[in-house]
């Protein structure tokens, strides 16, 4: 008997946007940004970490790297160039240098064709772009203080993103003293209910054990039950 050829089916990326958002200045993310990006990474899905966070993702990953989007967009450098993977075949970094988050969220469409999961780690804050973003995102996950008031800022801007996109749904995290998490992240998940609506779901906090494959795994479910809504 003849053999019939089987029908080649192609599959497409997924091209899940999460952005990874600090609302204190003083927290420190590449371990969870780089920790998630290898989680995915290990289950042999395709990765791609922008690091806009003037090199600080890229070193702490341990990439040594001379070229930036800044050179390809400024300087003419091949995008090829800024591209550089990891130990990881699946996990590529590239970043962003000296060049704004405005001007980057114009070709996050291009750049992430190519993947099943493009994380950016951006700088603390709540500016225009920051709110874009988190528009345009799949998922997300909003990183807090849990010390003192701290939190508070997250909620601030929760509130500003839910002006402009209501849905607007990360997953949290806090960081900072253990002792207060729970409490911080009980009076935050009330202010927001209260306040703004229906509370984005709690994660954790940064230092529990298998937080990163945690964030991912909730990630997927998310995107899931957004599908099928």
């Amino acid at each position: 008997m003849a053999q019939q050829n089987m029908p080649h089916t192609e599959i497409s990326p997924k091209r899940q946007l999460v952005p990874v958002f600090s609302a204190n200045a003083d927290l420190e993310l590449m371990d969870i940004t780089i920790s998630m990006a290898k989680a995915a990474a290990a289950r042999g899905e395709t990765v791609l970490l922008l690091d806009c966070q003037d090199g600080k993702l890229m070193d702490a990953a341990g990439v040594i790297y001379n070229k930036t989007l800044a050179d390809v967009f400024f300087q003419g450098a091949d995008m090829r160039d800024v591209k550089y993977v990891t130990s990881n075949e699946h996990f590529t970094m590239v970043a962003a240098g000296k060049m704004s988050l405005d001007i980057l969220l114009g070709s996050l469409a291009a750049l992430s064709m190519e993947y099943d999961w493009v994380f950016v780690g951006v700088e603390d804050g709540c500016t225009p772009a920051h709110v874009r973003l988190a528009g345009a995102s799949d998922a997300s996950l909003l990183c807090y203080s849990a010390e003192s008031d701290k939190y508070m800022r997250a909620y601030w801007m929760m509130e500003a993103i839910r002006r402009r996109h209501p849905d607007y749904d990360p997953l949290l995290m806090s960081f900072g003293p253990r002792s207060e998490a729970n409490e911080a992240a009980l009076l935050l998940i009330e202010t927001i209910n209260e306040f703004l609506g229906a509370p984005p779901p709690y994660l954790g906090h940064a230092d529990d054990p298998w937080i990163a494959p945690k964030a991912l795994v909730n990630m997927i479910e998310q995107s899931k039950m957004f599908n099928a809504a």
